[in-house]
């Protein structure tokens, strides 16, 4: 039978354990006092049990000395547990991440009599995890995580690189506020749960999807989610790609692909419709000579045939492509040419066309006048849907390594719903009008690897944004 009391075998189990825990350990007492240092505390940091006392604890680095004042704290209100993630120093000078556990030892009354510090070093686990937010946050595409909420839907992001800050244009600490359903497009919310489960059951899931910006744009976005488990957890990685540049590619390569069958097939008809049209207008005009056909009959016979071979001529300028006759020209002076020559038939309607510009020179390589149809167009039809007196404007500016022009006019404007159809054959908001113009322009315009786009002018009118490249930097004289 053992000769040791209870407390002996308790405070000699104590003792063997922290001997033989392969953690660095010491047993710190009452008075702050170290009582103990175990063998594995002594190899690491080579300190001993005096020196802690003797030097004031000088594995403390001087700059976290806080530290021990909370420490002390902590055993003065005889509290349970104190946990820390903090650095300490080795006796050589090297700097160790650890987690510091201090727990309680009791005795038989449940009194505390002196606190055990457990110092478990982590810096391999540490630097880990260091590489792992370095690969994370360096990621060109943004990376979402979260997890399966009470509910089984999905959670508040629990992790966001900066990539997915800057595409959302969200702060990090914004980004760990919302969930996935809040930052999808209201068309697609109903669809979350249903798309979260799909990733939840299976391997994973590819799936095109719409993200909403915090100034609330709408991104297309290509996910790709897989499930994977940690401690027990059921979280979600979602690696996103923004598609908008390779969306606006394919609809540009599909609008040549239309143009360019359009063209061919408007070519073909016109030239199959012109010649009967021609021998026509030459029939109603011996008709109208050799009888007594009513003078306005003949003449509105007369004016719709011209229109349809004017219509016709539109079709055909369609199926021939850009003249390979390319010149440098100064776009500023060519925007002033045409401004002269559209105001003498603005004045007619008491308009104005004011040109708004800082550049005297800006050098672009074109078919001159193929781009000069581009803005008599675009400007004669600013000037019909003005009002009497109105004043049209016209920029020129430059803005990143582009010409940027502007056309704005004060008129009725075009319904939103409406301006995604603005330049399809035959389509226009004008009375009279047959939408072949814009398209033409529109063809021009991307043949010279530009755009044209109609935007609404809140609370009236339309601007017409042309951007084309340029031939040099801007050029001033």
């Amino acid at each position: 039978m053992s000769c040791f009391s209870v407390h002996q075998m308790m405070h000699y189990s104590l003792y063997s354990f922290a001997e033989h825990s392969p953690d660095p350990m010491y047993i710190l007492g009452m008075d702050n006092k170290v009582s103990y240092a175990n063998s594995s505390f002594v190899e690491l940091y080579g300190w001993t049990t005096e020196e802690l006392n003797l030097h004031d604890f000088p594995h403390v680095p001087r700059e976290l000395r806080d530290e021990l004042n909370q420490m002390y704290i902590f055993i003065n209100q005889g509290k349970r547990l104190f946990v820390l993630d903090t650095f300490r120093i080795k006796r050589d000078g090297e700097l160790i991440s650890v987690k510091i556990t201090i727990s309680p030892v009791k005795d038989l009354e449940g009194c505390i009599t002196a606190y055990v510090c457990a110092l478990r070093d982590v810096t391999e686990i540490k630097f880990s995890e260091l590489k792992y937010y370095k690969l994370f946050n360096e990621a060109n595409d943004p990376i979402f995580i979260y997890e399966q909420d009470e509910e089984g839907k999905p959670s508040k992001f629990l992790d966001v690189n900066e990539a997915g800050c800057r595409m959302l244009g969200y702060t990090r600490h914004e980004l760990l506020d919302k969930t996935p359903r809040t930052v999808t497009a209201e068309a697609l919310v109903r669809e979350v749960d249903k798309t979260f489960g799909s990733i939840l059951s299976g391997e994973g899931r590819f799936v095109e999807w719409v993200q909403v910006t915090k100034d609330g744009r709408e991104i297309p976005v290509e996910i790709s989610a897989k499930p994977f488990r940690l401690n027990g957890r059921q979280m979600i990685i979602s690696i996103t790609r923004d598609m908008t540049e390779r969306k606006k590619t394919e609809e540009f390569l599909r609008y040549n692909e239309s143009l360019s069958m359009i063209g061919e097939l408007s070519a073909g008809i016109a030239h199959e419709i012109r010649n009967p049209l021609t021998s026509i207008r030459g029939f109603v005009q011996l008709l109208y000579s050799r009888s007594k056909m009513n003078r306005e009959l003949h003449e509105i016979i007369l004016s719709e045939v011209d229109r349809i071979n004017s219509i016709i001529g539109e079709l055909l300028l369609l199926g021939k492509e850009m003249p390979s006759e390319l010149a440098d020209c100064n776009l500023a002076g060519l925007l002033g040419q045409v401004v002269v020559l559209l105001n003498a038939q603005a004045h007619m309607t008491d308009n104005e066309i004011v040109m708004h510009s800082d550049l005297d020179s800006l050098l672009i390589r074109c078919a001159v006048n193929k781009l000069k149809q581009v803005f008599i167009n675009v400007l004669k039809n600013a000037i019909e849907a003005s009002p009497h007196g109105a004043e049209i404007t016209l920029e020129l500016k430059l803005e990143e390594n582009a010409a940027i022009i502007r056309i704005i006019d004060t008129g009725p404007g075009i319904p939103a719903e409406l301006l995604h159809q603005i330049g399809a054959p035959f389509f226009t908001t004008k009375s009279g009008g047959n939408g072949l113009g814009v398209m033409i322009s529109k063809k021009i315009i991307h043949n010279h690897k530009g755009t044209l786009q109609f935007k609404s002018n809140q609370p009236v009118g339309t601007i017409v944004e042309i951007t084309l490249p340029l031939l040099h930097e801007l050029q001033h004289t």
